[in-house]
């Protein structure tokens, strides 16, 4: 079946994890999905590789430098830009009329929220932006006319779930989280984790800041955040249960008590096709879940104890205004330490904890104050790596 529009897309983060799988879906989908912009960060070699084969309009790159490497390279001459200002040239190309904004951090904010605020349809898989920004991009969203799709597995699951429903029937939801690679270690051994244990991720292939919130569990406590602004829903209707084995990506309760769940295959194509396709459904590049293979799902509650990063992701959304964007500049500062070498791995949560309790929250009614607050946060979070 056809989609009723074609998706002329602008991929921003082409060369991460969500980018590469979503060329991969492109691929799969010739007839109603095509590229328009690609926006690369350092990675030369496949961003040269990337254009030939999908031929962008418009590309962008990290640096000046790399921009300049790429318009040597290339055998054909599309608008070539870099930086910030080259993110926001490829999101709002002309051509283009979807965005999936696949970039990691903060980054992703400006660019996303000025899309939305064209009309774009946004699939978002950068989950800071929502987190960071989430009132700004609902009210450019209302503005504008635009689209918010989820990519991450948990929230195309809940988007699926939630589809059609009374709110008012809505007793509360659950994202699954797999636990990352230390869900059994006790309290010693998670404090003196090496960064090659915190990237051995058991079951999804993720760039390393994700595998990194992943092993803390505050990529799922930025899920929850990111839930709450896309559904609408109040913290205390949004819960995380551990499922080692990703099949079930999150499930919806009733007032009646009963649960209704979404299960898929732990493949980032199928949200991606989701969101890019919605609402038609479609066969794509991942085989259906086989129901004759022998199999057992294991639920359990988080240890927010061992894992007190999801702790603060839930006070983060409770305290509301700029508190979300400081936890994660905060976040974003202190994994970059540990992927470095500088922090130890409780170290991480330690410097989130002490951002949050430092600076209060003030209103995040603009760009402008979401923005600052980012800064204030990475400053404080940098300070107090320096000490250690």
């Amino acid at each position: 079946m056809m989609a009723k529009t074609a998706r002329r897309i602008a991929l921003l983060g082409s060369t991460g994890s969500i980018g590469t799988s979503t060329l991969e879906v492109v691929a799969a989908h010739p007839e109603q999905l095509s590229i328009v912009a690609l926006a690369a960060g350092r990675n030369r070699e496949l961003a040269l590789r990337q254009c030939e084969r999908f031929r962008p309009a418009c590309v962008s790159m990290s640096g000046p430098e790399d921009a300049a490497w790429l318009r040597s390279a290339l055998s054909f001459s599309p608008e070539i830009h870099f930086g910030p200002d080259g993110l926001l040239a490829c999101a709002l190309h002309p051509d283009g009329n979807t965005v999936v904004a696949a970039l990691v951090g903060a980054a992703g904010l400006q660019s996303t929220e000025a899309a939305l605020r064209a009309g774009r349809r946004v699939c978002v898989a950068n989950k800071e932006s929502l987190v960071v920004g989430g009132a700004l991009m609902r009210a450019a969203m209302k503005a504008g006319g635009g689209e918010l799709l989820p990519v991450d597995s948990e929230h195309a699951a809940l988007h699926q779930l939630l589809q059609a429903r009374n709110p008012k029937n809505i007793r509360e939801v659950r994202i699954t989280a797999s636990g990352g690679p230390f869900r059994e270690w006790p309290m010693a051994r998670i404090r003196a984790a090496t960064r090659e244990e915190a990237l051995n991720h058991p079951t999804w292939k993720m760039g390393p800041k994700i595998t990194i919130d992943s092993a803390t569990l505050m990529n799922k406590g930025l899920e929850v955040i990111e839930a709450s602004v896309l559904f609408d829903l109040s913290v205390d209707q949004i819960a995380v249960t551990v499922h080692p084995q990703s099949q079930v990506h999150a499930m919806v309760g009733f007032l009646d008590g009963s649960y209704q769940l979404q299960v898929s295959a732990n493949d980032m194509k199928l949200p991606i096709q989701y969101a890019l396709l919605y609402p038609d459904n479609v066969p794509g590049p991942v085989p259906p879940y086989d129901w004759t293979e022998t199999r057992a799902w294991t639920f359990e509650a988080p240890d927010l104890e061992r894992f007190p990063c999801l702790g603060l992701a839930y006070a983060a959304l409770r305290a509301g205004g700029t508190a979300p964007a400081l936890l994660n500049a905060a976040n974003e500062v202190a994994v970059a330490a540990f992927l470095e070498g500088r922090i130890g791995f409780w170290d991480i949560q330690a410097c989130n904890s002490e951002v949050l309790a430092r600076i209060p929250p003030e209103s995040a009614d603009s760009l402008e104050a979401v923005l600052a607050a980012d800064r204030n946060a990475r400053d404080n979070a940098r300070s107090w790596i320096a000490l250690k």
